[in-house]
């Protein structure tokens, strides 16, 4: 048996506590499957950005030009990719992050990236579809008012892990999710404030990653640097980004345990596979 226990009911706290300690636990095995397979994505969208805003910042620059530099730029070739990898970054990190938590909680032995990835790539496109429905909720809720978007942003933050860990598809996923954390106005406010300290946590710590790019872009706007250091805008670009999207898998292992506290509150599947542990080991000990 693995040291952290994944199916068993926690409170707001412990699941904090239990997300940073299982993170820093596992960060030899679950740190190179983040790099293997999200920083690709990571490390694209890091370059795209870096261009973008190398070309933004040196277009900005020129007062005569600058009417017409956020529109020349900023639906440039160079956003697009970054938005376009930042996504799939995002989705890819989600999926590493659920698989290695279900490889954790199904297998005693260690977790292999060939078996994470062979998740990964199956998964893939329907993850692509539900995080698209998953955006158009946060859109509809954004033209409404604020209100609706906490909700989508709430009710539907567990379904990678519910895809996962159940096999279901990208409808069903997002069911399931909105399923769970409307057990109680309890359970759909703790799953909200879960997901937004780690978030604010996560960024806090990408931030730091961040100082030397928009330390490098204050230079160049001073002119005490000069004008060619798109390299170097690219590499700050490139931390920054690659950072943040590792970093954004802390709230992924947060929302697995949080996945995993209300399954366990509505089906209590732990218990029962401890009770069932119980009276295997009692039927063991009278035959011996």
């Amino acid at each position: 048996m693995r040291p952290i226990r994944l199916r068993e009911e926690r409170d707001f706290s412990e699941i904090i506590n239990v997300t940073f300690q299982f993170t820093f636990q596992n960060l030899r095995t679950l740190g190179p499957v983040l790099l293997y397979f999200a920083a690709p994505f990571s490390l694209i969208s890091g370059i795209a950005t870096g261009l973008f805003q190398s070309q933004l910042f040196s277009l900005a620059s020129d007062r005569y030009g600058m009417a017409s530099s956020f529109s020349t730029a900023g639906w440039g070739i160079e956003y697009l990719l970054s938005m376009f990898f930042n996504l799939l970054a995002h989705i890819v990190m989600s999926l590493v992050v659920s698989t290695y938590l279900v490889q954790y909680l199904n297998t005693d032995g260690p977790i292999e990236p060939a078996d994470i990835w062979r998740v990964v790539s199956r998964k893939l496109l329907p993850a692509l579809g539900m995080y698209i429905l998953y955006g158009l909720s946060l859109l509809l809720g954004a033209i409404l008012c604020f209100l609706p978007v906490v909700y989508p942003y709430t009710v539907f933050s567990m379904g990678t892990i519910s895809m996962v860990q159940e096999d279901l598809s990208p409808i069903g996923s997002l069911q399931r999710s909105q399923e769970l954390a409307q057990l109680s106005w309890s359970d759909g406010l703790s799953t909200f404030g879960i997901r937004i300290l780690v978030t604010i946590a996560a960024s806090f710590l990408g931030a730091i990653l961040s100082v030397p790019m928009y330390l490098i872009m204050f230079l160049q706007g001073l002119k005490v640097l000069g004008e060619n250091l798109q390299w170097i805008m690219m590499l700050t670009s490139i931390i920054s980004v690659g950072g943040a999207a590792i970093l954004g898998g802390l709230v992924d292992v947060a929302l697995g345990f949080q996945y995993f506290s209300l399954v366990e509150k509505k089906e209590g599947i732990g218990l029962m596979e401890e009770i069932s542990q119980i009276g295997i080991q009692t039927r063991r000990d009278e035959e011996e």
